[in-house]
């Protein structure tokens, strides 16, 4: 995808004037004030498809940030070099100069390239993690050895980030042989001299290997991305890759058994695999989105990131999404369309990328210094050229920098402690929450408890016709308070109501959440708990009726049996990463949906799980059990006014209606009965 990017970027050069009147140049150098150091209480581990401190038990961290793209692997496109690809470049000024007088001119590159300020650029804009490009030449010698100075770089970068209170994700751009054959990896050749090529496979692995003992327990260290867009030639990933992949793993895996592992796709989730199938744990899934055909539409941008949601979702693989590149151009309802859409969802991402040249929306600070010629350059004139590559001679992109910069906000959650409580009261996402019209992608965006202006809530790059509820967790209120008022002043409710986002409007003065004091909330009386994967028969407590698939399983379930006989009255529960549950009819092996533009109902239609097949199941006693869907918030209750039909629609467990016996029977096992 990133040859695109070279013409992309010779297009805007072309455009430009070369003048920074707009942002002004960097003049002066400030010292940000660095955040808490991070320690060994920040090491980051999944849970779920969350990532979390503590590894993994604490509060919740939201990686984004931005790449240091063009520090350690430069190409021609972003980087003041007419060099081909990185390995040309080192071949090229060895033979010309010598490889000692070769690496003293790329150390003065990299020396100017990337320095203390620009951390403290990251920090200033709230980013909670920088993802590094290398390739096996920064850490190797021209014969494929480790150098004795091989992590130099790695180090301080990961130190300086440290001390800034940011996390660093490790990302192999260029492995030998390169993995996809395109210049970004350091190498344009075929694509295939990595997975075809033993030789460069044993030195992939062993590199990984020497980087797994060198990082192992450094809590800077959020993730190790093992291989940067893998497809050969920019195609698909499939087995070939796959198999790949579980052999870095299981070679971290023998140093490292803490940090979290990040796989990545070209393009989409169908181009990975379910983690259960190579049993890979602590792992994330990674994407890249460049949506090419829709550089100068933001509506078709907003429809591009829309069907990424969808892909993810449909997919399930219970692991955290991060989005590792990403631009959308000139297209500033763009860019708050990806960015929304990313923070609503819980996904992790960096932009591509911090510094490029050029006035081009590639980069969040821009620069133009003198593009060196590797061929007939002096090395004099190479290390003058290059000793004038650094941030201070360059300027801020101020309409990215403005673009991204509230996005960043709210890394961390705290959610008061572990998450292996199995109370519901701990609302892992805010305990408010903005939800949007699907049309607009379907995110949501969580507030903590506090005050918000109307102008906060614009920050956050969302309108108001975009909104279709804001709705509380349970032990907590919202008041609206408006100029003109709600029939008074305000405008209060809690988790038993949903504010309609089109009564938000620019009169709106502000927000309030808070705790309900000396109030306990119906649900809060009922934890929720964990049933095992297994076969189950469920009766309504109401009307002693077992639940069926109804017409074997083409109706919605019913409770309507008077005794369990067989697999109309069999499911399966199966218990997700994320706390929730699904429940699987035997009678025609589908998930149960809760249909919520169906009135609610519960049908056994689906063949995969989403968010409308999620549901909680809550204790109510020894022999009694509630569910709630996770979608909608509304309690399961079996209607006796309409047949005993099971429907989502209850707002608590007021009585036995929404009461079940839950009971394990015959066999515990199906085919494909378990949820990874």
């Amino acid at each position: 995808m990133k040859k695109i990017k070279k013409l992309v970027s010779m297009l805007l050069v072309f455009a430009m004037t070369f003048s920074v009147a707009i942002s002004g140049k960097i003049t002066g150098i400030t010292q940000v004030s660095a955040r808490e150091a991070l320690g060994s209480n920040d090491f980051l581990k999944v849970n779920g498809t969350q990532i979390r401190k503590q590894k993994g038990t604490g509060d919740i961290v939201y990686l984004r940030g931005t790449n240091a793209g063009g520090w350690l692997v430069q190409e021609d496109w972003m980087n003041p070099t007419n060099a081909s690809d990185q390995k040309t470049m080192m071949t090229t000024l060895a033979n010309r100069f010598g490889a000692s007088k070769r690496d003293e001119l790329v150390s003065t590159y990299e020396n100017n390239y990337w320095t203390t300020q620009d951390f403290d650029n990251c920090a200033e804009m709230g980013m909670s993690v920088i993802r590094l490009p290398f390739t096996y030449m920064n850490l190797c010698d021209d014969n494929g050895n480790l150098k004795s100075n091989a992590f130099d770089r790695l180090d301080w970068f990961v130190q300086n980030c440290s001390q800034r209170g940011m996390y660093v994700i490790l990302d192999m751009h260029g492995a030998f042989g390169s993995q996809n054959g395109m210049d970004h990896s350091g190498e344009i050749n075929d694509g295939k001299q990595l997975y075809y090529n033993q030789s460069n496979k044993d030195k992939t692995l062993n590199l990984w290997k020497k980087i797994a003992e060198h990082f192992k327990g450094n809590p800077a260290v959020a993730a190790y991305d093992i291989l940067n867009e893998p497809g050969i030639k920019a195609a698909a990933t499939y087995s070939l890759h796959w198999d790949f992949y579980n052999e870095i793993y299981n070679t971290i895996r023998s140093k490292d058994s803490n940090h979290i592992i990040i796989m990545e796709s070209c393009w989409d989730a169908d181009n990975l695999p379910r983690p259960s199938q190579y049993g890979w744990k602590n792992v994330a899934y990674e994407y890249h989105y460049y949506p090419w055909n829709a550089q100068n539409s933001s509506d078709a941008q907003k429809s591009y990131f829309s069907g990424k949601v969808s892909d993810i979702a449909n997919h399930n693989y219970g692991v955290p999404t991060f989005v590792g590149e990403f631009t959308c151009f000139e297209q500033e309802e763009g860019w708050k369309a990806a960015m929304s859409t990313f923070n609503g969802q819980g996904w992790h991402w960096t932009t591509w990328s911090y510094k490029v040249t050029g006035n081009s929306s590639w980069g969040i600070y821009n620069h133009n210094p003198e593009k060196v010629d590797i061929y007939n350059d002096s090395a004099d004139t190479i290390k003058n050229k290059w000793s004038a590559v650094g941030t201070a001679n360059g300027w801020k992109n101020d309409k990215i920098y403005n673009l991204v910069k509230p996005y960043l906000s709210g890394t961390v959650t705290s959610t008061g402690g572990s998450t292996t409580d199995d109370s519901d009261n701990n609302s892992t996402s805010g305990v408010a929450t903005l939800y949007e019209h699907s049309n607009y992608g379907g995110w949501a965006v969580s507030l903590e408890e506090g005050s918000y202006d109307y102008k906060d809530i614009l920050a956050k790059g969302i309108v108001n016709d975009q909104i279709s509820s804001l709705r509380v967790s349970d032990g907590y209120k919202v008041t609206i308070y408006d100029d003109e008022g709600f029939k008074g002043k305000s405008k209060e409710f809690t988790s038993d109501a949903s504010y309609v986002g089109d009564e938000m409007n620019d009169k709106t003065s502000s927000i309030k959440i808070e705790k309900i004091n000396n109030q306990t909330s119906t649900t809060t009386s009922y934890n929720t708990v964990k049933l095992p994967n297994g076969k189950y028969s469920i009766k309504s407590v109401v009307n002693e009726k077992y639940v069926a698939a109804e017409n074997g399983g083409s109706d919605p379930i019913v409770a309507n049996r008077d005794n369990y006989s067989g697999s109309w009255e069999t499911f399966y529960i199966v218990n997700n990463d994320d706390g929730t549950v699904s429940i699987k009819a035997d009678a025609n092996n589908k998930y149960i949906c809760a249909v919520l533009d169906e009135e609610n109902q519960l049908t056994p239609r689906s063949d995969s799980i989403s968010t409308w097949e999620k549901f909680k199941i809550y204790k109510i006693n020894d022999s009694e059990y509630g569910i709630r869907s996770a979608e909608n918030g509304k309690y399961v209750k079996a209607d006796l006014d309409n047949g005993g039909k099971l429907i989502a629609g209850s707002d608590s467990i007021a009585g036995a209606w929404e009461a079940f016996n839950i009971e394990k029977v015959g066999d515990t096992t199906t085919n494909d009965n378990v949820a990874t």
